[in-house]
């Protein structure tokens, strides 16, 4: 990127911790990125300590409320976090999905806004205004590109003390959407993630024996999965009944994993589930018929199917993993994104929401995917199983009608990540709408 102007010097990404690290891991990952890729100085603003310290392994800073992780300053949000949060000149703020900002960082805002309009040069003004930037959720839908950078007029009264008149200050406030095309934000990508995919799989075996290896179950896995013929598959789903019950209560049921369990366990190929550890474990041990669920470790067995329970990945484990894979069932946003980094065949469980809007944003997703070339009729399978599951219907046929075109699949899987890999990525789609900014 040595054709962009100089960087600027601060960012600051608020983010509300929600669904099982679901926003964090997208803050993160970009957060990680703008030093590491573009040696920016990033302060990353969280509303769940506990939640965040989990997330990034770092329980021993409980008692603090903030700390230096791989060169990103993690602080804890309080309520106005006036305290943390240093709005100077030529700042980002990064409004993360939409959180509400504290009123301190709006009022601080405010001020170098009106700071910046009194300047009468027009440098001055330039460098004291601070961005604002919401960063919106990833979405398929065609009309997100109409509305990707465009600005909300926020009107403030700015100034403070009795010997001050208050000032009308209006803040630019724009919307930013990640997206599949060149009129959107770009996804989320690493320099080096691509390089690292196709070592992994380049060595997959070993890949694989490694990852075994370092969830340290080699003496629980069976043998069978380690033969270079098995299939391997990631399920990180959402619970079809979330919330906190126990197996076979009148509550429970998911008939899509169910019966995607039955045709695995089927399979004339031995088969390897690998579940991070969340709520969904719930549905797993119904699916099999286990009354308890099973623990960080455990392998459950069912025919040729062997369900092992790992723990929550570290990101770059997790990417290593999803590489590892045949075939990847994923959810939300940061997840899905990293599955198609991988170019293996995926499954996205879509967040449910009310009156089915969710199943609009699985097709338009659908839809893109099923432009890229493929052998005539391969992504038939792939797209029904996708609906199936995100509507927890019956997946028994569609998984053996999926299996045999796996190999296709996942070249096609490879066509959509070389494609999606020529738009700019997220991080510098952001740096170059500040530098543009008028």
């Amino acid at each position: 990127m040595s054709s962009l102007p100089p960087a600027p010097q601060r960012w600051l990404i608020f983010c509300a911790i929600v669904d099982n690290f679901g926003d964090i891991g997208v803050c993160w990952r970009l957060a990680r990125q703008l030093v590491r890729d573009y040696q920016q100085s990033v302060t990353l603003m969280v509303d769940d300590w506990q939640t965040a310290l989990s997330f990034v392994g770092r329980m021993d800073a409980c008692l603090l409320s903030q700390l230096d992780e791989q060169g990103v300053r993690i602080v804890h949000w309080c309520d106005q976090a006036d305290g943390h949060a240093d709005v100077s000149p030529a700042t980002i703020v990064v409004e993360a999905f939409g959180c509400a900002l504290p009123d301190a960082v709006i009022a601080r805002m405010a001020a170098l806004t009106q700071a910046s309009d009194n300047d009468d040069s027009e440098t001055g003004r330039a460098s004291a205004r601070p961005c604002w930037i919401n960063l919106e959720y990833l979405s398929a839908e065609p009309w997100i590109e109409s509305y990707h950078c465009q600005t909300s007029l926020q009107t403030m009264q700015s100034g403070a003390g009795n010997d001050r008149s208050l000032a009308t200050v209006v803040l630019h406030k724009a919307f930013f959407f990640p997206g599949f095309t060149a009129a959107s934000g770009g996804l989320l990508r690493e320099r080096d993630l691509l390089a690292k995919h196709d070592q992994w799989q380049t060595t997959l075996a070993q890949t694989r024996s490694e990852l075994l290896a370092w969830l340290d179950v080699d003496s629980r896995a069976p043998v069978r999965v380690r033969r270079d013929d098995a299939i391997w598959l990631s399920l990180f789903a959402y619970a079809r009944q979330p919330g906190a019950r126990q197996p076979g209560s009148p509550q429970s049921g998911n008939l899509a994993l169910t019966s995607l369990f039955a045709a695995l366990a089927e399979d004339p190929v031995p088969v390897l589930c690998l579940v991070p550890v969340g709520n969904v474990l719930v549905d797993v041990a119904d699916a099999l018929g286990q009354p308890v669920v099973p623990d960080v470790g455990e392998v459950l067995k069912k025919g040729s199917l062997s369900v092992l329970v790992i723990p929550f990945l570290p990101l770059d484990d997790y990417d290593r993993l999803l590489s590892a894979c045949d075939l990847n069932i994923v959810r939300g946003e940061d997840s899905f994104v990293r599955a198609q980094w991988a170019a293996r065949p995926l499954v996205w469980h879509a967040y449910p929401q009310q009156q089915n809007s969710h199943l609009d944003k699985l097709d338009a997703f659908l839809a893109r995917y099923g432009d890229t070339d493929v052998p005539e009729n391969s992504e038939d399978s792939l797209m029904q199983f996708n609906r199936f599951w995100n509507l927890d219907a019956d997946c028994k046929k569609v998984w053996h009608d999926l299996r045999p075109q796996l190999p296709d699949l996942t070249l096609r899987a490879r066509n959509w990540q070389q494609k999606l890999a020529e738009l700019p990525d997220l991080a510098s789609s952001l740096m170059q709408f500040y530098r543009n900014r008028p």
